[in-house]
């Protein structure tokens, strides 16, 4: 089965899955963590989503800062499982990879981000009125 962790600072992920419940429905397979939002230690929540893993279970793990401390701790969990990790994301990469069919191997997780960071751009006006926005 697939799992997905979503960690960030503060309550990020709490506000991404809020979007995801919105969009596609309350998932089984997602688990969010907010970290540092109170004085407990957040590597006891990492460790107790590891612990609950199965040998088969795809494992694919979004943090919010490249080289932040979630990103940091969180690497070493996915580099002992195998896992993919996947930092600095969207909420179209965790849609294509929560909702792909297939499973998501390194090479397709480094294809669909490629994709989804055409989501991220500029949005400017131009003022041609024959021509509709999207």
């Amino acid at each position: 089965m697939r799992k997905i962790l979503i960690a960030t600072h503060g309550y990020f992920a709490d506000g991404i899955n809020s979007s995801l419940k919105l969009l596609v429905g309350e998932r089984e397979e997602v688990t969010v963590i907010n970290a540092y939002v109170d004085e407990s230690d957040v590597t006891l929540q990492y460790e107790a989503f590891f612990q609950t893993l199965q040998a088969t279970d795809e494992v694919i793990v979004f943090t919010d800062l490249y080289g932040g401390s979630v990103n940091q701790q969180l690497f070493k969990y996915t580099e002992k499982r195998q896992a993919i990790l996947i930092t600095g994301f969207n909420l179209p990469i965790i849609l294509e990879i929560l909702l792909s069919p297939d499973v998501v191997t390194p090479d397709k997780a480094k294809q669909l981000v490629e994709a989804c960071r055409e989501e991220l751009k500029v949005v400017e006006p131009e003022y041609q009125a024959e021509e509709e926005f999207f």
